[in-house]
């Protein structure tokens, strides 16, 4: 057992995996793209090869807690999690309607974490946020798992959702002071955009580990044949305070997840389809991450 105040260090990541759908249609939503008679042709081979590439980036990573976005259902979940070398359990919130088959999970190793709550919070838009409480080494941690509207939606819905996610900081932080709060996701705006600055990052309510990457021009996606920081991960400095170590954070990224041709395209994230052309790749985003000391 460490002594006391000794420091724990911890490993928490999120990762746009890009429509980790399976081959099954549903009953619920329009997944018919995702199907072996669909546009996209996807059968067995390309769910498995998905899967594959997938599980290596992931287990090159081993992140302690990881969430991800744009995953069907609980099934593809559980085959993520069964082809791992990584020991992890999940968590999966299903949606319905036109938020259905992109959903949000959470992979977490359990003799780190212990949820002790979980659900979704209404954002104020299509796509709710995925809320877990519980313990971190011990200690109380909440993550909430985010997905915000994209940029062919208004940009109301995105700060309607950002506004949300402040003022369930400003609620866990007046209901429970000993509570910590990590928010992780594709905010689908970058770090710097007026919007953040206003909602999210205004009086420096959060600390932006990576923001120093995005000031940089690294990015986790990209727009226009820019880099953008799109996939964060932000702590309520009001709940956090300034003590959880040094917050080493970064980019996962290794070439065989880039583009390696004499396109326009080449060293940018290789996605699984490049427009209708299937190109086998991994994903559209890179995945980040930070690890935090933790205090017993």
């Amino acid at each position: 057992m460490p002594a006391a105040g000794q420091q724990r260090t911890a490993t928490v990541g999120f990762w746009n995996v890009e429509n980790l759908f399976d081959t099954i249609p549903s009953a619920h939503y329009d997944d018919r793209d995702f199907t072996p008679q669909g546009r996209n042709r996807w059968n067995t081979a390309r769910y498995e090869s998905k899967l594959t590439n997938l599980v290596g980036v992931l287990d090159r990573m081993a992140l302690d807690i990881v969430g991800l976005c744009e995953v069907e259902n609980e099934g593809v979940v559980r085959d993520l999690a069964l082809r791992l070398n990584t020991d992890y359990n999940f968590i999966i919130r299903e949606e319905a309607g036109r938020a259905g088959g992109r959903n949000l999970a959470l992979l977490y190793k359990g003799d780190k974490f212990v949820p002790t709550e979980v659900r979704a919070i209404d954002s104020h838009t299509s796509r709710r946020f995925l809320y877990v409480r519980g313990k971190l080494h011990g200690r109380r941690l909440d993550i909430v798992v985010v997905h915000l509207p994209s940029k062919f939606n208004s940009r109301a819905m995105r700060e309607r959702a950002l506004n949300r996610l402040r003022s369930l900081a400003d609620s866990l932080h007046t209901a429970d002071t000993a509570s910590r709060l990590l928010i992780i996701g594709d905010f689908n705006a970058a770090p710097a955009e007026r919007i953040m600055q206003r909602t999210l990052l205004s009086d420096s309510l959060f600390i932006p580990p990576l923001a120093a990457l995005a000031a940089n021009g690294a990015g986790s996606y990209v727009y226009n044949g820019r880099w953008l920081l799109y996939d964060n991960i932000f702590l309520c400095r009001r709940l956090f305070g300034d003590h959880f170590g040094n917050r080493q954070s970064g980019i996962f990224i290794k070439p065989d997840m880039l583009h390696n041709d004499r396109t326009r395209r080449s060293g940018w994230p290789l996605r699984t389809f490049t427009g209708r052309r299937y190109t086998g790749g991994f994903s559209d985003h890179l995945p980040v991450w930070v690890a935090l000391e933790v205090g017993e």
